[in-house]
């Protein structure tokens, strides 16, 4: 059996470490996983504590992983690398000499700098949710290959559920920047979920200015009638998130912005929505406020899609049969 040990940030916004846990148990392999934060909040606090103590809280991390690649001996080593937690070349340097046999890759979720992509100089392959960061690692003249591999949804947990919709459309993402611009032109009523929301005043919104919990995701999109998709600026340039696949586990349409990968995934106009421009937003909102059969169509056709290829457990696979470790 195959062993893979999964390094990444735990309970981030979208649980991509979990996740990637999750779907290599599902490709049958031993999975075990590395917190750079901590899963738990004793283990959280030691490093912050042990940290302060030694003058560097890296250092206890890197101790910390060093028992786990030790004593768990993988054949792979993911690491799921989101812009909270790039790590220092000293640590794929530890992971090497630790198990140097093992088949290393990381996964990359957010645009990165060529510093902060040192990575690519210390792994087997670069898997990135966005084309663009395949870009960016040969614009860098980073030695590992790279190829696309987008988010995707773990349907165990978002599944069709039988509730009664509203004509709410929701869109769950804290406030940036870019996003705040965009959604504050929008004149129709957009439910929000996220921090930051509460800065928009005078709008027609409904805004819930906290972070809504994970394990309440699901319910949220299977109630409601689509759910909005706007680009994080900050850390996105052609990829799609992971509000692009998980509302299609619940069989929920999603309103996407225009995005270069959005063709590699999925049909626009078939199985995803995409607006160009903000009056193309106003009148596709309104249609599927309008026409309840029109959106379950839309949700029902990306449930099929999603379904058939794009589940954490595709992904999973995808990463074994190209790093070649089947």
């Amino acid at each position: 059996m195959i062993k893979v040990l999964v390094i990444g940030k735990y309970n981030s916004i979208v649980h991509w470490t979990e996740n990637t846990v999750e779907a290599f148990k599902q490709s049958g392999c031993k999975v075990d996983y590395f917190a750079l934060n901590g899963d738990t909040a004793i283990q959280s606090l030691y490093f912050k504590l042990a940290g302060k103590m030694r003058g560097s809280k890296l250092q206890i991390v890197t101790d910390s992983l060093y028992k786990k690649l030790n004593a768990f001996k993988p054949d792979l080593i993911v690491f799921v690398m989101i812009a909270s937690n790039w790590l220092p070349e000293s640590v794929f340097q530890m992971a090497a000499e630790t198990c140097p046999k093992a088949k290393t890759v990381a996964w990359v979720g957010d645009k990165f700098t060529q510093e902060e992509g040192v990575f690519a100089n210390h792994v087997d392959w670069v898997f990135c949710t966005d084309t663009a960061f395949i870009d960016a690692v040969h614009e860098y003249k980073l030695s590992s290959p790279a190829s696309y591999l987008p988010l995707a949804v773990d349907p165990a947990k978002f599944h069709p559920m039988n509730m009664t919709r509203s004509n709410a459309i929701i869109y769950v993402a804290n406030n940036t920047v870019g996003r705040g611009k965009m959604v504050s032109t929008i004149e129709r009523p957009v439910t929000l979920y996220g921090k930051g929301w509460s800065k928009l005043k005078d709008s027609p919104h409904i805004i819930n200015a906290y972070r809504l919990p994970y394990a309440k995701l699901p319910q949220t999109y299977a109630s409601c009638r689509a759910v909005l998709n706007v680009k994080n600026e900050k850390n996105v340039i052609n990829g799609l998130s992971q509000r692009s696949f998980e509302p299609y586990g619940c069989m929920t349409p999603v309103l996407n912005d225009d995005m270069q990968d959005i063709d590699l995934c999925f049909e626009a106009g078939k199985e995803i929505l995409v607006y160009h421009s903000m009056d193309e937003l106003h009148e596709l909102y309104d249609r599927l406020v309008a026409d309840a059969t029109f959106a379950s169509s839309i949700g029902q056709a990306g449930y099929k899609r999603v379904m058939a290829e794009h589940t954490y457990a595709h992904r999973a696979q995808s990463i074994l049969a190209q790093i070649g470790v089947q």
